[in-house]
């Protein structure tokens, strides 16, 4: 299960991935697969540079993604998009991850 402090390290990464769902629905049921999982994850809003379809977002340590996407994917959620972001001072970049 996350710890609280899983959480606050989570919240604080400067380099991190983001996955973001095609409706609320399916972010939801990636939540729980991912509880159900012991997936160190944070649901948060979805940046508004990688998507308008979804509120919500799974973000994550980069070295979680792959293992997070293919729960997801094998849960049967639809996933919109997978992204690499860093902060390099007040710039954010943004990478798209293609894990197919």
């Amino acid at each position: 299960m996350t710890k609280p402090d899983d959480i606050g390290s989570l919240i604080k990464l400067n380099e991190f991935c983001v996955i973001t769902f095609a409706s609320t629905s399916n972010a939801l049921k990636g939540e729980k697969l991912m509880k159900a999982a012991n997936r160190r994850f944070v649901i948060m809003p979805t940046p508004r540079e990688l998507s308008t379809s979804c509120g919500l977002s799974i973000k994550i340590k980069p070295e979680d993604v792959e293992e997070s996407y293919r729960i997801l994917r094998e849960g049967g959620v639809e996933v919109e998009g997978v992204y690499h972001l860093s902060r390099d001072g007040d710039k954010r970049n943004v990478v798209a991850l293609h894990l197919d």
